[in-house]
């Protein structure tokens, strides 16, 4: 496989980790959570660094993992590495009481922490866009952050809302996400987050009629859609992914308006959710919304 397309599948994973929503970990230690003030957390998960920085809960952070990089803050916090391949003697080394897990950490380093007496709050898949507000309203329970996660979910639900509303009078253009390309293409298939919030943002996704982020090119071909969005590939700039895009066959060939979008941000379930639905309205209506 191309080492592009490689680093790109790396993507989907990650955006697979981000559509999640609490669920316990094995041995029943996150019933009670410890003192809130007294938390010393590692995360393991880009969405779930970001919630307790917008809670103001990001002094409880001693630890995350290499692909949380927002807030800028975070980044001074020391990395326990990947999440396929953490290190447990790193983890261990930042003394937390709580480990804040996703679905792709693997079990056996899970079952470690929690030998280590740590508690784990592991998360699992979720695919529609209410799970934003479960995981909020989760970590911020845990946090002793109540209040500030239920403003911040009704100010998502306005900010929605809005969003919403402006979409009823335009019209409805065909898009496509491009997540990957080349030997192996992935998209926001029908039981994606990502494709309910296209519909939320004003747009058709024609990759609704496929399933778990494969899209094949005959059916690309055949939808032509209007509007592709496109996500630069790992460790290239935004105009490499789009020159490697559109010279290469069959792509090329698609008549549709071609725009860049932050994967990062639009991929990442948590508190910028709705910053993200809002950066989508305007990259599907783009003529409109100008």
């Amino acid at each position: 496989m191309h080492s592009n397309s490689f680093k790109h599948l790396l993507l989907v994973f990650s955006l697979l980790l981000c559509l999640v929503i609490p669920r316990l970990a094995a041995g029943g230690a996150q019933e009670q959570p410890a003192q809130q003030e007294s938390l010393r957390i590692v995360s393991l998960s880009p969405n779930v660094t970001e919630t307790l920085y917008a809670l103001d809960a990001g002094s409880l952070l001693v630890g995350r993992s290499d692909y949380c990089n927002y807030p800028q803050e975070a980044a001074a916090l020391p990395s326990v590495g990947t999440l396929y391949n953490p290190s447990l003697e790193t983890l261990l080394s930042l003394e937390p009481n709580l480990v804040i897990s996703s679905a792709f950490v693997p079990e056996q380093f899970l079952s470690s922490v929690q030998k280590a007496g740590i508690d784990v709050l592991a998360l699992e898949t979720q695919q529609d866009f209410q799970g934003t507000y479960t995981l909020i309203r989760e970590i911020a329970n845990r946090v002793g952050r109540q209040a500030e996660g239920e403003l911040m979910i009704l100010n998502m639900q306005n900010d929605v809302r809005t969003i919403v509303q402006k979409t009823e009078l335009l019209p409805k253009p065909t898009v496509y996400i491009v997540l990957d390309f080349g030997s192996f293409d992935s998209s926001a298939t029908k039981d994606t987050f990502l494709s309910e919030m296209v519909g939320l943002a004003g747009g058709i996704n024609i990759a609704d009629d496929a399933q778990n982020w494969t899209y094949s090119k005959e059916l690309l071909m055949a939808h032509d859609p209007q509007v592709i969005l496109l996500s630069p590939r790992w460790g290239e700039t935004g105009e490499q992914t789009l020159k490697e895009f559109t010279t290469t066959k069959p792509y090329a060939d698609l008549s549709g308006s071609i725009r860049l979008f932050d994967a990062d941000l639009i991929s990442r379930q948590g508190p910028r959710s709705a910053k993200a639905l809002a950066e989508l309205f305007v990259l599907i209506h783009q003529e409109q919304a100008q």
